[in-house]
């Protein structure tokens, strides 16, 4: 898990970003704005790699011992996605190594 702050430059304010890596996406956490949005690893169209939309979401559950996090999409908790963090002897994906993504295309998806 990473901490980026994006902007304070061109008239905006900053605003604070959470990544987290799993074994197929770079997760991007908007906090301020409660949503985020996915860099999916080893897929891209035209070059660029591809980027979901942002998303809502209510709650992040995060705790930086466990393997696993979980984006709960509503209040009630009833609707969640749980994910596995990537490490590097992954269980989870057979040890394969994943795409890395450049802080550049990061902060392109950020702004879109």
């Amino acid at each position: 898990m990473t901490d980026d702050r994006l902007g304070g430059h061109h008239g905006y304010m900053e605003r604070e970003l959470m990544t987290i890596e799993s074994c197929h996406s770079t997760w991007i956490f908007d906090t301020d704005r409660m949503r985020f949005r996915r860099i999916l690893k080893g897929a891209e169209v035209g070059g660029e790699p591809v980027v979901t939309g942002w998303r809502e979401y209510s709650r992040l559950e995060d705790h930086p011992n466990s393997e696993t996090f979980t984006v709960y999409l509503n209040a009630a908790g009833t609707r969640m996605i749980r994910s596995w963090r990537h490490a590097e002897d992954c269980a989870q994906c057979n040890e394969h190594l994943t795409t890395a993504v450049s802080l550049e295309k990061v902060r392109a998806a950020i702004v879109s």
